[in-house]
């Protein structure tokens, strides 16, 4: 099973807000890039990872570093964007290598799903 994994790594997310009352937070996840997913994870010290998300390839419509002058309220400071059905789910990495190479790996494997 983890033959197919393709990057995996501590990264943020800002939570999608799917109703009105959802509060805006940013939550740190451990994402795994399978060769036809990406999936997230809550990860707590000592304890089985537990899945919060996943979205399968084939399903993205568009991945793009985020350029904005907001302040981002959490600690890791390079945004990128995943669009998925009708959703969008912001991502953020620590440096900009690490958002530039997630960012690769997503648009080149969502070719190879599509």
């Amino acid at each position: 099973m983890t033959s197919n994994i393709i990057l995996e790594e501590f990264l943020f997310k800002k939570s999608q807000q799917k109703r009105r009352t959802s509060p805006c937070n940013y939550k740190e996840r451990y994402f795994i890039l399978r060769k036809d997913e990406l999936a997230y994870y809550e990860y707590r010290h000592a304890k089985k990872p537990t899945l919060k998300g996943s979205i399968e390839l084939s399903r993205i419509k568009c991945v793009e570093i985020v350029r904005s002058d907001v302040h981002i309220p959490c600690s890791f400071k390079y945004p990128f964007q995943v669009v998925h059905d009708n959703y969008c789910l912001y991502v953020f990495a620590p440096d900009k290598d690490t958002q530039q190479k997630w960012v690769w790996a997503l648009k080149e494997d969502r070719k190879g799903s599509i």
